[in-house]
C-alpha cells in the first residue's frame, strides 16, 4: 500500500470513528422523565424519589388549584403534561372534548385492586381514558379551639353565616363554592335552574368581602391560625388533623360533594409508557398503602382497605363515610350549557 493511500485510509478512518463518536454521544439515552400536573399534597418528595430508584423515571410536577383551571389551560394549547388529575366530572367534560389518550389496560397489571365500583365508574365506563387515584368529600374544617362547637349537627351556614368571618376561608373552586351554597339553601348540587344560581351568586357576593380568602390551600392555613373555619377538601383536613387534633372535619347535615381524583394522559403526552408506568406504581398495594398510612389519603383499592389497613383505619368516617353520610353525599355532575353562566357568575364575583 502507497504512502498516499495508506494516509487517506487513516483520515478517512479518523473521520469514521470521529462520526461514530459524535453520533454515540447525540443517541445517548436522555433521563427518563415525566411531567405530572397535579393538586398538592397528593406526590410528597419522599414518594417521588422512591418511585425515580425503582423505575428510573424522574417526576415533575406542576399544580393547579380547580379542574376549570386544569380544563382551560389544556384547551388554551399548554402542553408538555403527561399524566393528569381531573376530578371525576371533569374527566367526562374532557373525554367529549377529545382531550384524553385511551389509557393501554395490558400496561396497568394493578387494576384489579380497584374496588368493584371504581372499575366502571359513571363518569368514564370501564375506566377507558382514567384511573381513580384519591377519593374525598368537600365539607368544612373547624379549628375547635377557637370555634366551641357542642355537636357534630354542622351547617354550610357555619360558613356563609360564620361566627368569625375574617378567620373563614371559602375554597378557590367554582363548583364547590355553589355546591355549598346551594345545598345550604336545600338545592341540588347540580342545579341548572337561572334562578338558584343567581340567588346563589348573590349570597357569595355577600360573603366574600367578609372572609378572609378563597384557596384551595386549607391546611397550611388551618396549622398557622389564620383560618378557624375552612371550606375543605376532607384530604386536607385529615392531613391538618394528623397535626393538630383540635382541627375537626364535618359533613354538613344539608349533604354535599364526594368525588374522585383520577390519573388521565392527555392527548399532547410525550411519554405514554412512562406515564402508564407512573400510574400503575399508585395501584401496587404496598405503594398505596403507603400513600394511605404516611400521607392520610383515601384510596379506592380495595386490596389496602379489606387486607392492610387496621380495622380502626378502615372505620374513620372522614376517610371511608358510613352509609348514613353517604346518602347525603352526591358526585359533581357535567352542567352541560349550565356551566356557561356559572362560569360567568364566577367571574363577575372574582372580578
Amino acid at each position: 500500500m502507497g504512502v498516499k493511500r495508506i494516509v487517506a485510509f487513516a483520515i478517512a478512518f479518523g473521520v469514521v470513528a470521529a462520526a461514530l463518536l459524535l453520533n454515540g454521544r447525540k443517541t445517548e439515552s436522555p433521563e427518563k422523565k415525566i411531567h405530572v400536573y397535579t393538586w398538592s399534597n397528593y406526590f410528597p418528595d419522599a414518594v417521588l424519589e422512591d418511585f425515580k430508584k425503582k423505575t428510573g423515571i424522574r417526576v415533575e410536577l406542576s399544580y393547579f388549584s380547580s379542574s376549570e383551571e386544569l380544563y382551560s389551560k389544556l384547551k388554551a394549547g399548554a402542553t408538555g403534561y403527561d399524566v393528569i388529575q381531573p376530578s371525576d366530572y371533569m374527566v367526562r367534560q374532557m373525554v367529549r372534548s377529545e382531550m384524553l389518550t385511551p389509557l393501554d389496560h395490558t400496561q396497568l397489571r394493578h387494576l384489579n385492586h380497584l374496588e368493584d365500583f371504581y372499575k366502571n365508574p359513571t363518569y368514564d365506563l370501564g375506566l377507558k381514558f382514567s384511573v381513580p387515584y384519591i377519593l374525598g368529600t368537600t365539607g368544612i374544617a373547624v379549628n375547635t379551639d377557637v370555634v366551641n362547637l357542642t355537636s357534630d349537627d354542622v351547617s354550610w351556614g357555619l360558613l356563609f353565616n360564620s361566627p368569625v368571618p375574617r378567620q373563614t376561608s371559602l375554597l378557590e373552586d367554582m363548583r364547590e363554592v355553589f355546591a355549598g351554597v346551594l345545598a345550604w339553601k336545600g338545592r341540588s348540587i347540580n342545579s341548572r335552574n337561572v334562578t338558584e344560581l343567581t340567588d346563589a351568586k348573590k349570597i357569595i357576593d355577600q360573603v366574600k368581602t367578609k372572609i378572609l380568602t378563597f384557596t384551595t390551600e386549607t391546611r397550611p392555613l388551618l396549622l398557622r391560625g389564620e383560618v378557624a373555619i375552612a371550606h375543605a377538601y376532607s384530604v386536607d383536613a385529615l392531613q391538618a388533623m394528623a397535626e393538630n387534633p383540635k382541627i375537626k372535619y364535618f359533613t354538613p347535615r344539608e349533604g354535599g360533594t364526594i368525588w374522585t381524583d383520577n390519573f388521565a394522559i392527555p392527548k399532547s403526552a410525550k411519554h405514554i409508557d412512562a406515564a402508564h408506568t407512573f400510574i400503575d406504581y399508585f395501584l401496587e398495594p404496598q405503594n398505596a398503602l403507603r400513600m394511605a398510612r404516611e400521607y392520610h389519603l383515601t384510596l379506592p383499592n380495595k386490596t389496602v382497605k379489606l387486607e392492610l389497613l387496621t380495622p380502626e383505619e378502615r372505620s374513620n368516617p372522614n376517610r371511608y363515610p358510613p352509609p348514613e353520610i353517604l346518602k347525603r353525599l352526591h358526585f359533581l355532575d357535567d352542567l352541560g350549557e349550565s356551566l356557561n353562566l356559572m362560569n360567568n357568575l364566577w367571574t363577575e364575583l372574582k372580578s
